[in-house]
C-alpha cells in the first residue's frame, strides 16, 4: 500500500485537487467530512495536528460554499469562539460568587429571625 501524505504544506493543494478530480460537491461540513474520509480511504495520511486539520477543513468548506451562513458561522466560531467562551466562564464564576453572597445573607437572615 502507498500512503500519500498531506501535510501543513501540501494540504491547500492536494485537498482541492482530490475534490474536483473526484467531482466532489463541497456544500457544508459533512460534504467535506465525507470527502476527508473518501481520502482516508484511499490512503491519504494527514501528518497534521488535528486541531488545525478541523479548522483547516471548516475553511475550506467555507471557500466551496461561502454563501451558507452555517459555514460562515462556523468559520468565525473557530475564530473567536474560544475569546466568548472565555467571557461565558467568566460570567459563570461571577454568577457562582454572586450565589455564595446571597446564599450568605439569607443565613443571616435566618438568623436574626430566630
Amino acid at each position: 500500500m502507498k500512503l500519500k501524505s498531506v501535510t501543513n504544506e501540501n494540504i491547500h493543494e492536494i485537498i482541492p485537487e482530490y475534490i474536483e478530480n473526484n467531482n466532489i460537491t463541497i456544500k457544508d461540513i459533512d460534504t467535506m467530512i465525507d470527502a476527508y474520509m473518501k481520502m482516508v480511504k484511499d490512503n491519504y495520511l494527514f501528518l497534521i495536528d488535528r486541531d488545525l486539520l478541523k479548522d483547516l477543513l471548516v475553511e475550506i468548506t467555507y471557500m466551496y460554499a461561502p454563501n451558507d451562513d452555517a459555514n460562515k458561522d462556523r468559520v468565525l466560531y473557530h475564530l473567536v469562539g474560544s475569546d466568548s467562551d472565555d467571557e461565558d466562564n467568566d460570567d459563570e464564576d461571577n454568577d457562582d460568587e454572586d450565589n455564595e453572597d446571597n446564599d450568605e445573607i439569607e443565613c443571616v437572615e435566618m438568623s436574626k429571625d430566630d
